[in-house]
């Protein structure tokens, strides 16, 4: 009886033993695949890094011909064309260039800043408070803000008292939030433009420049037969200095994308002066 009571301890001793080590070795299975799953994510994600890259150098080399031709910058320029994915080794890569003469510069016109934003929808009044943030003096204008108003906030902050380093600032003006920032960054720049380019400008940006909706009509029905001369329009430029490239590498369901600002320069080469990553895709 007793030997028979120590074999059945044993088997139950047996069993539990086999079980915890089927446990033990599916947790390292699951471990490596784990761990593999994320070395290959890992791999995806900068093979994607890298082919954006690729796509701001492959941008950079189109913006010199184009500046070595000296042809105006149109919406049927080679760089401005769309393009759909193109394969590169273990994915793709698409790229999309803007000119940045085709939005309003917030630091070299300001004065056809309330204009654009009423054709907006926004409150053209806001124009106070972006003018009075750029201004160097300490007053403040209607219906804008200097620095009382901005000590006064939480957490208190100072007037920048000098042009705007970029568009996201304005997020530091009185009056601007996201959604109006939203609505109001595809159609203005700090790059430092001459002018707006009548060839690519949207009609909004068009019409805060030149208020003329009859001179607009013609230059918007003449650049889609070909390209349009400045002429006698004030503030007019034809040839952007500046232009945002955007650049998505894409392996497998790692996607990035990295958005860049490219100078031109005179001696027919191109500077990168800032670029950001977007956050990755949550897929």
């Amino acid at each position: 009886m007793r030997r028979r009571r120590e074999r059945g301890v044993a088997l139950v001793a047996t069993t539990m033993a086999v079980a915890v080590l089927t446990v033990v070795a599916v947790g390292f299975a699951v471990t490596a695949t784990t761990g593999d799953r994320l070395a290959t994510n890992a791999l995806a994600t900068v093979q994607a890094e890298a082919l954006a890259r690729s796509g701001i150098a492959a941008a950079r080399a189109a913006l010199v011909d184009a500046s070595a031709a000296g042809a105006p910058d149109t919406l049927a320029s080679p760089w401005a064309l769309p393009l759909e994915p193109q394969a590169l080794g273990a994915g793709t890569v698409q790229v999309e260039v803007v000119d940045e003469a085709r939005r309003l510069d917030l630091n070299m016109l300001p004065d056809a800043l309330p204009a654009l934003l009423s054709r907006l929808g926004l409150d053209p009044l806001v124009a106070d408070a972006i003018l009075d943030w750029t201004d160097t003096d300490d007053v403040a204008r209607p219906h804008g803000a200097e620095r009382a108003w901005y000590h006064a906030q939480q957490p208190p902050r100072e007037a920048a008292n000098r042009p705007l380093a970029s568009v996201g600032e304005l997020l530091l003006v009185r009056g601007i939030d996201e959604r109006t920032l939203a609505r109001l960054r595809p159609f203005v720049t700090t790059a430092g433009e001459d002018g707006v380019n009548p060839n690519t400008g949207p009609p909004e940006v068009l019409l805060a420049v030149w208020p003329d909706p009859s001179r607009v009509g013609e230059i918007t029905a003449k650049r889609a037969r070909g390209a349009v001369e400045c002429e006698d329009l004030p503030h007019c430029t034809t040839t952007s200095r500046s232009y945002t490239v955007r650049s998505t590498g894409t392996v497998g369901r790692a996607r990035r994308t990295i958005a860049a600002i490219v100078r031109v320069l005179p001696s027919v080469d191109t500077e990168v002066v800032g670029w950001t990553w977007e956050a990755p895709d949550p897929r």
